[in-house]
């Protein structure tokens, strides 16, 4: 009998430890989980935290135009596009970063670890794509 208390006492630990580790690894972009999407690199160097940026969506158009957003290599880039209405995803070009966007706000964490200018769109459901960002990272 205590046997089996033990097994069913294991296996329960083990079923816990798995629900666990799928929240913390399935990722983010559904919408429900207000925790931003990040990706991970194997450089060894902590990113720069800096603030999150806001980007607004309203009738398919940035709000006070295409918003260029500047960071330095090894900074931690966090954006926040809030969309007036669903959208299929927000992309950022360069790094193939795609969020879903059926759900806003929108937020999107990853290190800057790639130097350039790199286009942030929107696609929309319509099949039409919006620039609503420009993100330069310096070398």
């Amino acid at each position: 009998m205590q046997s089996t208390a033990a097994r069913l006492g294991v296996l329960a630990a083990v079923i816990a430890v798995g629900v666990v580790l799928f929240i913390v690894f399935r990722g983010g972009g559904d919408g429900g989980d207000e925790s931003p999407h990040i990706i991970t690199t194997a450089t060894g160097t902590s990113p720069q935290a800096v603030g999150v940026e806001q980007i607004a969506v309203k009738n398919g158009e940035p709000v006070g135009g295409v918003k260029s957003l500047t960071f330095d290599k090894g900074d931690q880039v966090e954006i926040s596009v809030t969309l007036d209405r669903p959208a299929q995803s927000v992309h950022v070009h360069g790094y193939e970063i795609i969020e879903p966007a059926a759900n806003s706000p929108v937020r999107l964490s990853f290190p800057a670890d790639i130097d350039g200018i790199f286009e942030i769109e929107v696609h929309n459901t319509d099949g039409t794509d919006t620039e609503i960002g420009e993100l330069r990272v310096n070398p």
